[in-house]
């Protein structure tokens, strides 16, 4: 979302202020109206011994993320489900349905108040260098004049955030720039990439958005930075905001994280013929996010204990009974 003074490494990565034009103030749009939830259908697992009804939301070659009608957002990897489930994702009807979600125009308010129409597809970062060098003001290596306006405003945003000072123009600027005696001075900027409905991307530093948003886009960027060298986790991550956010526009009840199955049906005990399915949350200082673990169990107590002691740091929530 900043721009980088070295070259871009990767197919994946976007400059700030070379590649991606920013929102700022000037992209007011007024909201679209949101389709509802779809029907859910049924999915089970590969052993048929667990179920679940909820609504396809996105899906790739590895993974299905789907929502519950209790505003849950789950994820599972698709060899695990039932070779029917398989099939169906195959199918064009599947890939309808999860392009009518994550295709939609989304509405996002920005912390300023305003309102800005487009679709949420990835995270990004980029360093942000600002000199005044020769008499003239560089912005990762380009004249500052030279970039369009709504990239001049970004930049007056950027100091603004970071330094805790009042820069609305080039004047203002140029007076923070003066105090820097010359010296380079760099920010790194953290956000997100919003696509608009004529296909354009735009660069959006997490700053910019409201508190609600900001608190629903940022939680997975840690899984997404921390993902950089292992592509299929990358393209998971990218994947889980792209499905939040297309969610959310639809149900704002949606939770905010996109819950990881964990299936453990293969350890059924002798006299055991029940599962259940324990929700885990991160204990603190324990990375993460939520898990629904199946598990057998003889009562709940029992599948509690048997969800934990497999996932040391978490503390269980809601459990619910999903076979007898």
């Amino acid at each position: 979302m900043s721009v980088s003074t070295s070259a871009v490494a990767s197919s994946g990565c976007r400059s700030l202020l070379t590649r991606r034009r920013l929102l700022a103030v000037l992209l007011g749009c007024c909201c679209a109206a949101q389709a509802g939830p779809a029907a859910a259908r049924k999915w089970t697992d590969v052993s048929g011994k667990y179920s679940i009804d909820a609504e396809l939301i996105a899906f790739d070659d590895d993974t299905v993320i789907f929502q519950r009608p209790d505003h849950q957002l789950g994820e599972i990897a698709r060899d695990k489900l039932s070779e029917a489930d398989r099939k169906y994702l195959e199918s064009q009807e599947a890939a309808e349905s999860s392009d009518k979600v994550t295709g939609a125009m989304q509405t996002w308010k920005m912390a300023d108040g305003m309102n800005v129409e487009g679709r949420i597809v990835d995270f990004i970062q980029r360093d942000v260098t600002i000199q005044h060098r020769r008499g003239k003001l560089f912005v990762n290596d380009r004249r500052y004049e030279n970039l369009p306006e709504i990239y001049q405003k970004i930049v007056n945003k950027i100091v603004a955030h970071f330094e805790g000072v009042e820069v609305n123009d080039r004047k203002e600027l140029n007076r923070w720039v003066a105090r820097q005696n010359g010296k380079p001075r760099t920010f790194n900027c953290q956000g997100v990439v919003l696509e608009l409905a004529n296909g354009d991307e735009y660069a959006v530093p997490f700053f910019l958005f409201s508190k609600e948003d900001l608190a629903l886009l940022q939680p997975g960027y840690a899984d997404w930075q921390t993902s950089q060298s292992d592509f299929e986790a990358h393209q998971d991550a990218t994947m889980r905001l792209q499905a939040l956010a297309a969610a959310r526009m639809r149900d704002q009840q949606v939770d905010r994280q996109v819950a990881q199955m964990q299936l453990a049906m293969s350890a059924v005990a002798a006299g055991i013929t029940s599962f259940w399915e324990v929700t885990l949350y991160p204990g603190r200082g324990t990375p993460g996010r939520s898990i629904w673990v199946v598990v057998p169990g003889r009562n709940s107590r029992d599948a509690v204990n048997a969800a934990l002691s497999r996932n040391p740091g978490y503390t269980a929530g809601p459990v619910r009974k999903v076979s007898y």
